[in-house]
């Protein structure tokens, strides 16, 4: 039995030794004089027929190799299998047009001239619009209705380049308070799953208009289906207003927490009363402030971050400013209007079309790394801009030694 082994090893031995020298010839032999070059890697085809020879030789002797035995011998970490030239880049299709073919498009369900919503003002001047988050009494707090205001904002926003500046400011002691954990129950009451005073229902039998609306409301709040589609939508939102076309600022007129926070990070400027504070006091709450984390990371840099988000401290403005989330700083409110006053003055001096493709083109770049396709791509946004009617009527205008058309624009900043 044992000179059975022997033989069958010795075979083994020989097949494997016979396969290796076929894997991995060498251009050297030993006693030749001339030392063996380097290994080197075989074509993808003629490294395969080697391992079906190497199979077959094997398999003579009774030692079955599976056709993927090569694949545990070389390490491929997950982010590298996948091909990068299948990973959508934002340039390529749009992550607007990605999260419309997911959500659907945002369609405004109001105009600036019937504008009903209560909860989010809206006014449309010559230039300029004002968002103001009106829920004073609830420190503006974000719920449904805030929402749907704040989204009909953002759609008209995103189809009216004659706007050059949107302002977020909001009315009361506070800026945003943040996610209303009150809306939830609300939304629960409203249909039957419990009491108006936030306790479960008691023991009546529904009928069937409510155990509709019951479990309705539950699966969009409570199911993982709901769940997702709500945050899809909320965290669009917050996309969607750091993308606007329009020079966004905000101006804070208190404190914000949580989702006002985001609101301050996805604007291109923030103002800000002295006395306010930015707190992300999630943690707090066994939660993590997961969807506004992108904008305030790379407002604020991972480490101040990192702060915020774990200590849940409240952060003055100078320390903020300091972060780079504030950039001004003012005594009261009452100064808002001079600094919007200077803002427009140096936004009117700039091509409204050349400030959303350079906001657009930062958004895609970000943290994206660099690729043959991202230089294509900003040599594609430099090339579109040059040719482009702004580049035209800018070239003209310092050639006569006159002021370009926008200009000339009318942008109507509020006096008080």
């Amino acid at each position: 039995f044992g000179s059975v082994l022997g033989v069958r090893g010795a075979c083994l031995h020989e097949a494997a030794m016979a396969a290796a020298a076929a894997l991995v010839p060498f251009a050297g032999a030993a006693g030749s004089g001339r030392p063996p070059t380097r290994m080197r890697p075989l074509p993808s085809g003629q490294a395969e027929a080697n391992f079906k020879a190497e199979q077959a030789g094997l398999s003579a002797y009774g030692v079955e190799l599976a056709d993927n035995h090569l694949d545990g011998y070389s390490y491929k970490p997950d982010r590298l299998k996948a091909d990068d030239r299948q990973n959508i880049k934002p340039w390529e299709v749009s992550l607007s047009q990605q999260m419309d073919n997911m959500l659907g498009p945002i369609v405004p369900r109001q105009t600036p001239e019937n504008w009903t919503h209560t909860d989010f003002l809206f006014e449309v001047r010559d230039g300029i619009a004002y968002c103001t988050m009106n829920r004073p009494a609830a420190n503006n707090a974000m719920n449904d209705s805030f929402s749907a205001g704040w989204r009909d904002a953002i759609a008209i926003l995103k189809s009216r380049p004659d706007i050059r500046i949107a302002v977020l400011t909001g009315n009361g002691r506070m800026f945003c308070a943040g996610g209303d954990p009150k809306s939830f129950q609300a939304a629960q009451a409203a249909a039957g799953a419990i009491s108006q005073g936030g306790q479960d229902a008691g023991p009546t039998v529904p009928d069937g208009a409510m155990i509709a609306g019951a479990a309705q409301t539950l699966e969009l709040t409570s199911s993982t289906r709901g769940k997702d589609a709500m945050a899809a939508n909320m965290a669009r939102d917050f996309f969607e207003w750091a993308s606007l076309p329009q020079f966004t600022v905000a101006l804070l007129n208190g404190s914000a927490m949580g989702g006002g926070v985001g609101l301050v990070c996805c604007c291109d400027m923030a103002v800000a009363v002295k006395t306010a504070h930015v707190t992300l006091s999630e943690v707090k709450l066994g939660v993590i402030p997961a969807m506004i984390s992108p904008y305030v990371i790379r407002t604020i840099g991972a480490a101040n971050a990192k702060k915020l988000f774990v200590t849940a401290e409240n952060c003055s403005m100078p320390q903020a400013k300091e972060y780079g989330m504030i950039q001004r700083i003012v005594n009261d409110a009452s100064e808002f209007p001079a600094v919007v006053k200077e803002i427009a003055q140096k936004i009117r001096a700039c091509a409204p079309g050349a400030v959303s493709l350079a906001k657009r083109t930062i958004v895609n770049c970000l943290n994206q790394p660099m690729s043959a396709s991202q230089m294509n791509y900003t040599a594609d946004a430099y090339v579109k801009s040059r040719k482009g009617e702004e580049c035209e009527e800018g070239m003209k205008a310092v050639a006569n030694k006159t002021k370009p058309p926008w200009v000339e624009s009318i942008i109507d900043v509020k006096e008080t």
